[in-house]
């Protein structure tokens, strides 16, 4: 009997870690902000936290953005958490996404452009750029490079040329090394402010 509670309590153990380790995460002192639940998808990737950002911030975060806009009732930026699916992680071995080879493009009503990435700083647009890189589990620390791995975050920040109109709508395409492909499809806010929820 003894011998079957073990078993059980084994078998819980690694089904809360691969399937729930948000709550891993927590209890050992993760950050749950930016863990994602487990979704089951042919995606290899979610995409979350979309936000968008008035024309006129010199400074995003910790991130400085060379000649900002003067348009302050435009929307100049856009940036989203990018984690890899947990699930299709627990069957595919290796599974990880280099954003070094990976291409983004962005389409509004002021046409469609590929955005460069860029690693300099200040941030010049058109562009995008990889500003923050965290771990979801404290034990399993992200390692700074730009391979996205299994319960790391990548908040990514997009720069297109020319500043969005409240209620217009855009697109990013972002192109995988392994040619999947991901669409985020947003409207910006009828009332532009400097930080905006575009989920």
């Amino acid at each position: 009997m003894n011998g079957v509670i073990a078993a059980l309590i084994i078998a819980l153990s690694v089904i809360l870690m691969f399937f729930w380790a948000p709550i891993v995460g927590l209890v050992f002192e993760g950050k749950l902000d930016f863990a994602q639940p487990i979704r089951m998808s042919d995606n290899s990737v979610n995409i979350a936290f979309v936000k968008g950002y008035a024309a006129d911030l010199g400074t995003i975060g910790d991130t400085e953005i060379s000649n900002p806009d003067s348009e302050s009732q435009k929307m100049g930026s856009v940036s989203f958490r990018m984690s890899l699916n947990s699930y299709r992680a627990v069957y595919t071995r290796g599974l990880s996404i280099d954003l070094d080879q990976t291409t983004m493009t962005f389409t509004s009503q002021s046409g469609s452009e590929t955005l460069l990435q860029q690693s300099g700083r200040p941030m010049k647009k058109p562009g995008w750029t990889i500003v923050k890189k965290t771990g979801i589990l404290v034990f399993e620390n992200n390692n700074q490079d730009n391979i996205l791995e299994p319960y790391e975050t990548f908040e990514i920040l997009v720069l297109p040329s020319t500043p969005l109109p409240p209620k217009s709508r855009f697109l990013i395409l972002i192109k995988l090394p392994d040619d999947n492909q991901i669409f985020i499809s947003r409207s910006v806010p009828e009332t532009i402010t400097p930080v905006m929820n575009l989920d």
